[in-house]
């Protein structure tokens, strides 16, 4: 049975997960670059991590390092918790140390499997060890003060994992008994294809964008964005994704648009009520909202989507905007199939095969 757990992430998921696991009995050992040493070193002068809002109690790690070497030796499961812009930078940190049967799960996936993958084939990683994707995030929070999480819904150990390649995934499953009660998906793609991030953070977040540059840190998505006009046009998006899923075959996961509802509808579900009121931001445009949901699941399915013949038009434009805010082509440079390995004349049958 797994007992050592090592979290690579210094953000709000990390702290978290960090604290949810030691909190739990495990051996947590809490990583990050050096650049996050201030954030590491609250979390041993204060003595551990403290977690409020919608899960309360105080989680200390066993070990707090800067040290790849140390973080990942020993470890029997690494849960990675970083920004998907990231995770070559974790991939290329860690893959040096990698040990044979290390579980390194991937939350939220955003297809980072293949990106460790091609870092340690391209390495020479001799270790065997196998990637998992998780299908969203862990918990939505935030850093509320020094090695201190809010967190807007109760912590759920439950959600769906996939591998690469998907035969991995029963014994992954297996052998995380007892750390989580996650259930297997189909392959990668099932979870990416439907991440809610992209339907609740790319239009909100673009037809926000003067609100957002004028409030900077006293914005919050979920108290100003979500405006008649703004979920009408989400609604747009989150059909046009329905209509790729079914075609391409894979299982969608129902009401994409299910927490906008329930933002809307506090009375009715007052366990939303921490989100909304701390879990603000984005502060600026140059964010995760824009870089990971429009680079990986916005690029991923619209690259899905042509590779059936199919258009996407109000998603397409929304990345184009996105792109001309950031200076960057999430449409071409995203995690679409062709970046991620697949040749142009390989159908999506083909691919799906290949998982």
């Amino acid at each position: 049975m797994i007992q050592r757990i090592t979290v690579i992430g210094a953000g709000a998921t990390g702290h978290t997960v960090a604290a949810v696991m030691a909190m739990r009995g495990f051996q947590v050992t809490m990583y990050d670059d050096t650049r996050f040493t201030p954030q590491l070193n609250a979390v041993k002068e204060l003595g551990g991590i403290q977690l409020r809002g919608r899960a309360r109690g105080t989680g200390t790690p066993a070990k707090v390092t800067t040290d790849a070497a140390e973080a990942v030796r020993g470890a029997q499961a690494i849960f990675v918790h970083v920004p998907a812009d990231r995770h070559e930078e974790i991939a290329r940190s860690i893959a040096p140390y990698l040990e044979d049967g290390q579980r390194i799960l991937i939350i939220p996936g955003n297809l980072g499997s293949f990106v460790f993958r091609q870092v340690f084939q391209e390495l020479g990683v001799p270790a065997r060890v196998t990637l998992t994707e998780k299908d969203g995030n862990f918990c939505p929070c935030r850093l509320t003060a020094p090695a201190e999480v809010t967190v807007g819904l109760p912590i759920s150990l439950k959600g769906m994992v996939c591998s690469l390649p998907a035969s991995d995934t029963p014994r992954v499953l297996h052998d995380l008994e007892g750390v989580v009660e996650y259930t297997a998906g189909v392959n990668v793609f099932e979870g990416i294809i439907n991440a809610g991030n992209v339907i609740n953070h790319v239009a909100s977040t673009i037809l926000s964008a003067a609100e957002i540059d004028h409030k900077g840190d006293k914005y919050s998505l979920f108290k100003y964005a979500f405006t008649p006009s703004v979920v009408h046009c989400i609604s747009k998006v989150a059909a046009e994704r329905k209509a790729v899923i079914e075609a391409a075959g894979l299982p969608f996961h129902g009401d994409p648009m299910g927490t906008i509802h329930k933002i809307h509808h506090l009375e009715d579900y007052p366990e939303f009520q921490a989100f909304y009121d701390y879990m603000d931001g984005p502060y600026a445009l140059d964010h995760r909202y824009l870089h990971e949901d429009c680079g990986c699941g916005g690029a991923f399915v619209l690259s899905v989507a042509k590779r059936l013949g199919m258009q996407m038009p109000v998603l397409e434009s929304l990345l184009g905007a996105a792109g001309a805010i950031n200076d960057r082509d999430y449409i071409h440079g995203g995690r679409t199939l062709e970046n991620l390995g697949f040749a142009p004349e390989l159908t999506l049958p083909q691919i799906i095969a290949m998982l």
